[in-house]
């Protein structure tokens, strides 16, 4: 019986640890994303920004891919169905809160943000749903129902790595995608104008939440956590995305106060590389 006993233990010792092996991060995680000098669009390049981000800020280490297919072997999502993370030969996620929830569920109890209280949690959780929506429904109409941005940026861009007449359809296959997303969320009606509103009320809803504690350096309060990552990714993208068509931008640099915040991410992540000229350029503009 004790051997027995002793048996059972062993393999239930052995299991545990097979199972903690398998949830540990891999040594090189794989990010797959299509080539961002004339293939990827701005929503896109937002999210894969954003995870960028959100896994430097949790020190897993990574190795970038730019894969013209990214999007085909992507497992799918909500909204851009990119970036592609690969963890091991056959785990794929896509997209930035799918990815966050696998990062947070091997994790454990040590996930990004796990020092904040529960309600924290709640708040922090409800504004990443927010903004991502917003944001990415925002760039997504000012990618494909803009008719300027459409035919001198988006177009081009997703006929980038095909031959005709694939090439004609993919653009008018990636038109309808983007138009259906915005029928879903009753984006299909709105005009530049009212796309303009929705992304300052967001972006007052920001604001509001980074100055609520004076002491509060981020959005979760002494520490970054996930909603940085993210307004961190749209903003960045918005700002550093040259379109024919810049009112996105225009009016994300009459926000200061959400500026700085990504200014200094940038340069703690990125050693100021990715934001710094963009936003002084558009700050000159807007004076």
């Amino acid at each position: 019986m004790e051997l027995e006993q002793n048996l059972t233990a062993a393999l239930m010792q052995s299991s545990a640890e097979e199972n903690k092996s398998e949830e540990a991060w891999p040594a090189v995680a794989h990010l797959h994303q299509p080539a961002e000098a004339n293939q990827l669009l701005l929503p896109e390049r937002s999210s894969c920004l954003a995870v960028k981000t959100y896994l430097r800020m949790c020190n897993l280490p990574f190795a970038e891919h730019n894969s013209d297919n990214a999007e085909f072997m992507s497992p799918g999502g909500r909204l851009t169905h990119l970036p592609l993370l690969r963890l091991g030969p056959v785990k794929t996620f896509a997209e930035f809160e799918p990815i966050v929830a696998q990062v947070e569920a091997m994790q454990g109890g040590n996930f990004l943000g796990s020092w904040m209280s529960e309600d924290q949690r709640d708040t922090i959780r409800c504004l990443v749903s927010y903004v991502e929506n917003v944001f990415t429904l925002a760039e997504i109409h000012m990618s494909f129902v803009d008719e300027a941005n459409y035919q001198l940026y988006t177009a081009t861009r997703c006929a980038a790595t095909h031959p005709w007449p694939l090439s004609t359809i993919r653009r008018f296959a990636k038109q309808k995608d983007a138009q259906k997303i915005l029928k879903v969320y009753q984006w299909q009606d709105l005009d530049n104008d009212h796309v303009i509103q929705e992304v300052g009320i967001c972006a007052d809803a920001l604001v509001a939440e980074l100055e609520e504690d004076q002491a509060k350096s981020y959005f979760g309060g002494s520490r970054p956590c996930k909603l940085d990552a993210l307004v961190f990714g749209h903003l960045v993208a918005i700002m550093t995305t040259k379109l024919p068509n810049m009112e996105l931008a225009e009016v994300l640099a009459t926000y200061p106060r959400l500026l700085a915040h990504c200014r200094r991410i940038d340069q703690s992540l990125f050693d100021g590389k990715l934001l710094t000229s963009a936003v002084e350029e558009q700050e000159k503009e807007t004076e």
